[in-house]
């Protein structure tokens, strides 16, 4: 049986409860996927949203909304993939985890 600790309060803390760092890791995780969640959310629907104001501009002589919709937004998509990867890789280095396959066992 894990010994409960005393915090500075006098009450008793269970021994699982996650540290300040912990803490931190989730939030900046939390915070990461957030962002490329606006990011996603922005490419998905902004181009389709303001397709007709955006028709005059044009990308390798396609207008851009139709370039977005054919192969556009599929390269910002592989972008969030790929700066998620990257961002975790470094999150887990600076924490300390190590991210194996085994799943901890």
């Amino acid at each position: 049986m894990t010994p409960d600790t005393t915090d500075t309060r006098g009450r008793k803390a269970a021994a699982h409860e996650p540290d300040a760092h912990q803490r931190r890791y989730w939030q900046r995780v939390r915070m990461l996927t957030g962002a490329l969640l606006l990011i996603w959310a922005l490419a998905s629907f902004g181009f389709v949203f303001y397709a007709r104001e955006l028709s005059g501009v044009t990308l390798l002589g396609t207008p851009l909304p139709f370039y977005m919709a054919a192969q556009g937004t599929m390269l910002i998509y592989l972008a969030i993939i790929g700066a998620y990867a990257y961002a975790m890789k470094k999150l887990d280095a600076l924490s300390g985890k190590d991210r194996s396959d085994d799943d901890g066992q």
